[in-house]
């Protein structure tokens, strides 16, 4: 006879698989936070490890499919479908889940205690304990590697040469490497065109990769029309006033076909919290998520202040980058310092600059600061991106030309720093100075005309040069 204890744990395994069944825009969001062993059942075990083998093929999960995944058969189909029936619904799954590791937990931990009862010596003991301690601590998203994988993972990576993202920009991809897994932030000022750059990026990326564009502050519509604009080389006041003549349709039309070719979404993420946004993309299964922005997105509780909401949402995209593999590129506002606010006195912005930028520093792989070159000549299109954070290269700069008109950057052919407005400064004069000049320097500089100060004649004697006599 099962015990009550058995069928609540054979019941919380069942609901978290029939919710999967039922429901598989939940299984991207269960699988970062639910492993094999969660899965006492080996039967329950099976179905989840067949589950799992589906949805990372990019294959369909359903009673059927995972049925053949199994190897067929009326048993696991009946199996499959009794499952479904006695899951009330999948809306629960967040509660069972819970429930599930915990039962998986204690149930480890008692096998580790009847073992420690057997034990001979006070060194197995020990070890059992050990065991314990290390099973209460247990995250499931934390992966270890020993020397001898590690080398192994290392021939396997290397054998042939590795393509890291690339960007559309030459120079860009030539200095950062970045990959799936990784968070990168690119900053800026308002109107900078960040937003513009990140959805250039973004449509690049598409073309091999699945991609999708969280937008918490431009419709999907208004990104559309940027993508147009750019894409078909239609200009944005034209496309605005909706007034596009035949020849600008054409254009469109001949866009169409390279544009259909790219993996890219546009969603509307207003009122979306990190949380929210994770498992959206997982469930969409994007490879590359591109977050506009950090600041407005929404916080999980409002009982924190600002800073610890933001670090909180930094902490979430870094945790989804590292812990599902995928690429997030969060957009992020700088904050405009008093330095900035006399354009006379301007200096460029650093990482220190983002807001909340402590949490934001820390978890980004990567730091992009987009910025005018000239902040006296709004107007101008001459822009400077900065690679201010590069963990595995080197840090730098790079030029570029930001044509509104068609929400286009591009990259001078010739990258130079634009001639400055203000005056240089005149070069220094050097010359030669005797020991007498270094020895004093310093001492006598408040009043260079005092009558005492020595002179190079104290030391020589005079203009024989001869040292005089001690």
């Amino acid at each position: 006879m099962v015990s009550l204890e058995a069928k609540d744990r054979l019941s919380n395994q069942e609901a978290v698989l029939g919710a999967l069944l039922i429901e598989d825009k939940l299984i991207g969001p269960v699988l970062s936070k639910v492993s094999d062993r969660d899965f006492l059942d080996d039967v329950y075990r099976q179905i989840f490890q067949a589950i799992r083998a589906q949805f990372v093929s990019g294959k369909p999960v359903d009673p059927v499919t995972v049925r053949d995944r199994l190897g067929g058969g009326k048993v696991w189909g009946d199996l499959l479908l009794q499952i479904m029936d006695d899951t009330p619904t999948a809306a629960n799954i967040w509660e069972y889940v819970p429930r599930m590791q915990e039962q998986a937990r204690f149930a480890q931990a008692r096998g580790i205690v009847l073992e420690m009862h057997e034990a001979r010596d006070m060194e197995e003991i020990l070890r059992g304990s050990e065991k314990i301690q290390a099973l209460a601590v247990e995250r499931q998203d934390v992966r270890r590697m020993n020397m001898e994988q590690m080398l192994h993972s290392f021939w396997n990576r290397h054998t042939t040469p590795h393509q890291y993202m690339t960007w559309g920009l030459s120079k860009l991809d030539e200095q950062l490497f970045v990959d799936l897994g990784d968070m990168l932030v690119l900053g800026g000022y308002p109107s900078a065109g960040k937003t513009a750059l990140a959805v250039a990026f973004a449509y690049h990326q598409s073309e091999a990769k699945r991609v999708g564009f969280y937008s918490l502050e431009t419709s999907r519509y208004k990104l559309a029309d940027r993508l147009i604009s750019n894409m078909a080389g239609i200009e944005m006041a034209a496309i605005k006033r909706g007034a596009l003549t035949e020849e600008e349709w054409t254009q469109a039309a001949n866009a169409s076909q390279d544009i259909l070719r790219h993996q890219l979404e546009l969603i509307d993420a207003s009122g979306m919290t990190a949380g929210d946004i994770r498992a959206d993309a997982l469930a969409n299964r994007y490879q590359i998520v591109y977050v506009d922005y950090l600041q407005i997105v929404e916080p999980e509780t409002r009982k924190a202040n600002r800073t610890e909401q933001g670090s909180a949402i930094s902490r979430t995209f870094q945790q989804m980058a590292h812990g599902n593999g995928i690429l997030v590129v969060a957009l992020s506002q700088l904050t405009r310092s008093e330095k900035t606010r006399d354009e006379s006195k301007y200096i460029e912005p650093t990482m220190s600059d983002l807001r909340e930028s402590g949490q934001i520093e820390q978890d980004a792989d990567a730091i992009l600061l987009l910025y005018l070159e000239d902040p006296s000549r709004p107007n101008e299109s001459r822009r400077v991106l900065k690679l201010a954070k590069n963990k595995d290269g080197e840090r730098g700069r790079m030029y570029l030309t930001f044509d509104g008109a068609y929400q286009r950057f591009r990259q001078p052919v010739v990258e130079q720093a634009a001639p400055q407005t203000a005056p240089m400064k005149r070069p220094r004069q050097y010359k030669q100075v005797s020991f007498a000049d270094r020895f004093w320097e310093g001492i006598y500089d408040d009043d260079p005309n005092d009558p005492f100060r020595p002179t190079e004649k104290d030391y020589t004697g005079g203009a024989d040069g001869q040292a005089k006599p001690e």
